[in-house]
């Protein structure tokens, strides 16, 4: 169908060249042209062109119109002469028919511009029916139409032949595939973009043909397409390889525009490692972001800082934006529709967002449709996770000689036993309670988009489903995502768009219990019911085939498979969340932008608790259950105007914005005792309510912005910027605060005292500062609360309501001053590429609980004291360490250190506030207490009992050595330990490719953490006793083995808190990945654009001093999933 088509058109076309003219030329078409006139402008001339004329009936009615140069020379209309009827060749007709000239109908959307004159002497055209009509019998088809017009044509034109079908893919010297490249046939209009994967179809007239690759920062290459029918193009970075584009907020630059300190990341790498949450693309590959995970749950998020925290009793997250909209939440977009996120990091560039970029901004770019035929991609993976990292505990026969054959020959008292404890231990026998209540579990992906559009409109639509099981029985995390999006142009004025998301997750916990029940269990016990030889001994239950008590005497430990039982015990979080962005873009001229954009979201988050009755905190009583109810809404309307212009060597760009913001939460929460029967929370009502509770937070911001870039001569750049807002939660005269910033960038690669020297590509200088605020202080914080409470009024509970606190009118925001000193630079044509930042930050006003004299009845007050100041170096380094032929190898590293101290607390002079753990020179989250100093041997008992203690105790430092271990305020022998901030952050990625093969590895290593260990006070707290299991490989003392390490298994130890306490920097080897594409052919012969398989392997090494489980974040190990390794193979496919 398309050919006779093809062919009609072109014959017309020839045909206007035949009779058009007496000489030979070339036919125009109006699409081909320069717009001369803009059809909106307010000043309307009193004549324009006939050729601009035709350019506006392209335009309004969508058509191709095809002339000769010469036959509109000279000839000018009145603008008010030009009607736009509903028939197009009506009106066209009548604004040629005064010059003599007549538009002749090709088909449906092609018309030619001939003269009646020619028309006359060839009468042969006037007898024939435009192509595609459908006539009586004298109709002539569109075939005999070619046929006839064919005869005219002389030997100098060459017959159309049917177009060449090219398929390909597109990569960069180091073989990353590159999507969104440009490819067109050269001297045409026909052109697509690679898809995700870096593959592209399109259709070449004939083998003469030249294909374009143009793409941000790659030299355009020229391709002549010959005879071949599949490329695989290698596009070679520019010399000035900076020219991609970065968003920064309410706006993008050219990279090489950039003032401030501005990191991105690309969808390649965000998806390299199937996140399961996008933030987790972050850690390691943006320098000054330090990224952890909260616990091993299934679905757990994770905990994103950027260049320290500012601040002690608010949030440390840096503000999300994601398409426009403020406050999103990255936890619950699909990492697979991202196309890129853009850190601002340094003030200048964060000052954009006031009072809500203190903790850095993150800005958002959902993947958007490309221009051409519909695009399908899938992705999906498959595989199981496995326990791993995990600390060895004692078998029975450890345990017993640990607890009761050890603690005998130290002269203490040994353990008791039940019978069929010692049967399992005679026998030689253990129970692995861990691997009882722990299994692989299976997790996928699986990800559809489709996308594609005209010149004019593009969309793109995809849909998500995660599932990741955990490793311990029952819990689990899924979450199923939809995405729209479309934009349009709507004439040559407006644009409009808009881009929504829907999110579903569901994650079970399970009872938070189980898994620290597993590592305490002891492992003499026994599991089921029948392996009791005499189940009255110790009064054991039968519950569903369990040994309740596990044929141990201990009625406070319950069997962990009772527990993990989601009968008798459920915690379920149900999550749902739309979000969407819809904006109208008003182009009046070139170079001047309105814009209008409304940004909403709303969520809700339904958690449901159940502790049935052998739940580990219920133990034989009735069931009790609780549930939350909580729902989230919030809006942002954006109204921004942008001008970009210059002369000469000067050009500049304004901004201007108007924002509001508002944001409503409500929580209800119900709790009950004394359920009938296990109903999880689905019946409240038969229970005896123990708790009820609501609540309502409003909150809103108004904000005005104001932003000038200048560049001069492209060398010389100056970007200056201020934010007002206004914000609800503080008290008048507070409310409103200024938020300036000013960066200045100097290029001296382009100065010609450094370019002659001929060693960088690239070197840029920026200096910027600026101050932010602190926008995230609760609702409500100026005024005074009441507290429900009650007391005793005769022997009558009387209820009613206190004050909780005393209101401060005067509070304000916290506010950040940051200077920031950056370089750019590049070498052998940036194959080695970095950028290295300084920074200081400090932040002032701090919001804290000042202590205040108790007269007024009330011991402290919320008010702005305090100080603290961050100072830190990053380093992002890119090389290109092999591109020759078909082997390619690069490399991304980044470094951050970070320097976090208190300056100042309370404003009062105060140093230290012992029981927040705060002191003034010293970072936040310090650990304070006794310093270990090794286990009081045998040859030191006589000194170890002027400390009241005995040889296998725990040794701590006498600081001034009184002879006393004091804690009082006056004598204090307990110290600032460290913190639980790192010290410094590496993350390095490389990646490999050889032919079809693709290979890549990361590296990330946190140096300098010091957690208290959670796991190890947790969940063997009473490590010297005898009622739960210990570790195995822990070198415990005794008299025959002087360990210097862990105490002894019989010592009294006051102070045994001082040895956990410990360095938790750690080593992690991940996200091991090999891939193969299919060549080209081949998936051009099945009709696809690309096709990759892959085999990947997440946490298979992680190397630590840390004891017990996960060095990466600090959590007892019952409220947490085990640590994993994840073995997965997926697939890439687009068509």
């Amino acid at each position: 169908m398309k050919q006779p088509l093809r062919l009609s058109l072109l014959s017309v076309s020839v045909a206007a060249v035949l009779l058009a003219a007496p000489c030979p030329s070339v036919l125009a078409s109006v699409s081909h042209l320069p717009v001369g006139t803009n059809p909106s402008a307010q000043y309307e001339p009193s004549k324009i062109t006939l050729r601009e004329a035709l350019v506006k009936y392209k335009k309004h009615y969508d058509l191709d119109i095809l002339y000769e140069e010469k036959l509109l020379e000279g000839i000018t209309v009145a603008p008010t002469a030009l009607l736009f009827g509903n028939n197009a060749e009506k009106s066209l007709s009548q604004i040629l028919k005064p010059f003599g000239l007549k538009a002749k109908k090709v088909n449906q959307v092609t018309f030619v511009i001939l003269s009646e004159k020619a028309l006359q002497k060839k009468t042969s055209l006037h007898d024939v029916e435009p192509a595609g009509s459908s006539g009586g019998p004298s109709a002539e088809r569109p075939a005999d139409l070619t046929a006839r017009l064919s005869n005219m044509i002389t030997e100098n034109v060459v017959r159309k032949v049917a177009d060449i079908k090219v398929t390909g893919s597109v990569s960069s010297e180091s073989g990353e595939k590159l999507p969104g490249v440009n490819v067109v046939v050269k001297g045409t209009q026909r052109g697509t973009s690679t898809d995700e994967n870096g593959n592209f179809q399109i259709e070449a007239p004939d083998e003469n043909s030249v294909l374009i690759f143009s793409f941000i920062g790659h030299v355009k290459q020229e391709i002549p397409v010959g005879n071949r029918t599949s490329f695989n193009i290698i596009l070679k970075a520019d010399d000035m390889s900076l020219n991609e584009i970065v968003v920064v907020g309410y706006g993008e630059i050219k990279k090489t525009d950039v003032t401030g300190a501005v990191a991105s990341i690309q969808t390649q790498d965000i998806t390299r490692a199937n996140p399961v949450m996008a933030t987790k693309a972050i850690q390691g590959q943006i320098a000054g972001a330090t990224v952890t995970k909260s616990s091993n749950k299934p679905g757990a998020p994770y905990n994103i800082t950027i260049r320290g925290e500012n601040t002690v009793n608010n949030s440390t997250e840096p503000l999300v934006v994601i398409d426009g909209l403020m406050g999103g939440n990255l936890n619950n977009l699909n990492p697979n529709d991202i196309q890129s996120m853009d850190v601002l990091k340094d003030a200048s560039s964060t000052a954009i967002y006031g009072s809500r970029g203190a903790n850095g901004v993150i800005i958002v770019t959902t993947k958007k449709g490309l221009s051409g035929k519909p695009r399908v991609s899938y992705d999906a993976y498959v595989g199981y996770k496995v326990p791993a990292h995990l600390p060895k505990l004692m078998n029975a026969q450890q345990f017993y000689k640990n607890t009761y054959t050890d603690r005998i020959l130290e002269g203490a008292v040994g353990a008791t036993f039940t019978a069929a404890e010692m049967e399992i231990i005679n026998s030689g026998k253990s129970t692995d309670w861990v691997d009882l209540i722990t299994d692989p579990a299976l997790q996928m992906s699986h990800n559809v988009s489709v996308s594609g559009g005209t010149d004019k409109t593009t969309y793109r639509f995809s849909a998500g489903y995660l599932n990741e099981n955990g490793n311990v029985l029952y819990t689990g995390f899924k979450r199923y995502n939809l995405n729209a999006g479309l934009d349009s142009k709507l004439g040559e004025h407006f644009k409009v768009g808009f881009t929504s998301y829907a999110t579903y997750s569901s994650q079970n916990v399970g009872s938070m219990e189980s898994l620290r029940g597993a590592y305490r269990a002891r492992p003499s016990g026994v599991p089921y019911y029948t392996d009791l030889a005499n189940p009255s001994e110790n009064q054991d239950l039968n519950v569903n085939g369990l040994a309740i008590w596990m044929g141990i005497n201990d009625k406070q430990v319950p069997n962990p498979l009772a527990d993990v039982d989601p009968s008798n015990s459920k915690l379920q979080t149900n999550s749902q969340t739309v979000m969407g962005n819809a904006y109208v873009e008003y182009i009046p001229l070139k170079g001047l932008s309105i814009r209008s954009s409304l940004s909403a979201s709303f969520g809700s988050d339904r958690i449901g608790d159940y502790r049935g009755t052998w739940s580990k905190s219920q133990i034989g009583n009735k069931p009790r259950a609780q549930y939350d109810n909580k729902t989230q809404g919030n809006y942002t309307l954006d109204n921004i105007i942008t001008y970009n212009g210059g002369f000469g060597k000067h050009k500049f760009g304004i901004t201007a914005l108007q924002s509001t913001f508002y944001q409503r939460n409500e929580a209800y929460m119900t709790a009950v005792k004394d359920l009938p029967y296990n109903s999880d929370w689905y019946a409240l009502n038969t229970g005896t309510i123990t708790s009820i509770s609501s609540s309502l937070v409003e909150r809103s911001l108004l904000s005005f912005m104001g932003r000038v870039n200048y560049s001069y001569n492209d060398k010389y750049l100056l970007t200056v910027t201020g934010r007002s807002d206004g914000a609800s939660q503080l008290s008048e005269g507070n409310k409103w605060a200024f938020f300036p910033s000013v960066a200045l960038a100097w290029r001296l690669g382009d100065e010609a005292f450094i370019s002659d020297l001929n060693v960088f590509s690239n070197l840029k200088l920026r200096l910027s500062y600026g101050q932010v605020g602190n926008s995230t202080v609760s609702p409500y914080s100026t005024q005074a609360n009441l507290l429900n409470t009650g007391y005793d009024f005769d022997g009558t509970a009387a209820y009613g309501f206190a004050p909780l606190n005393l209101a401060n009118k005067n509070l304000k925001w916290e506010r950040s001053k940051e200077f920031n000193v950056g370089v750019d630079f590049g070498f052998f044509k940036n194959r080695i590429s970095a950028s290295l930042e300084l920074y200081n930050r400090k932040t002032v006003d701090l919001i804290l609980n000042q202590k205040i004299p108790t007269v007024n009845g009330f011991a402290q007050q919320i008010a702005n004291v305090g100080q603290i100041e961050n100072k830190g170096i990053e380093l992002t380094l890119n090389t290109v360490n092999i591109a020759k032929g078909p082997f390619g190898w690069n490399s991304t590293f980044s470094f951050t250190r970070n320097r976090n101290k208190l300056l100042e607390l309370y404003g009062d002079g105060q140093q230290v506030d012992k029981g927040n753990k705060l002191f003034v020179g010293k970072p936040l989250r310090s650990n304070f207490d006794y310093k270990f100093d090794g286990i009081w041997q045998t040859a030191d008992k006589d000194l170890a009992s002027k400390y009241k203690q005995v040889p296998g105790s725990v040794r701590v430092v006498d600081q001034n050595n009184d002879g006393l271990i004091s804690s009082t305020d006056a004598i204090d022998d307990r110290v600032v330990l460290g913190s639980a901030l790192p010290n410094w952050i590496l993350g390095v990625t490389n990646r490999f490719s050889y032919k079809s093969f693709d290979f890549s590895f990361f590296v990330y290593y946190r140096n300098g953490v010091q957690y208290y260990n959670s796991s190890l006070s947790g969940t063997f707290g009473e490590i010297g006793g005898t009622r739960y299991n210990k570790l195995a490989d822990l070198d415990y003392w005794r008299s025959d083995n002087p360990s210097n390490t862990y105490f002894g298994v019989a010592a009294a130890n006051p102070y045994r808190n001082a040895i956990n306490y410990q360095d938790a920097s750690f080593l992690r080897i991940s996200d091991l990945t090999l891939g193969y594409s299919l060549p080209s052919g081949l998936i051009s012969k099945w009709k696809m654009t690309h096709a990759r398989f892959y085999g990947q392997v997440t946490n298979p090494f992680v190397f630590s001093k840390f004891t017990g489980f996960d060095p990466e974040f600090n959590s007892a190990i019952y409220q947490d999933d085990v640590p994993s390794a994840a073995y997965t193979v997926g697939v890439n496919i687009s068509f």
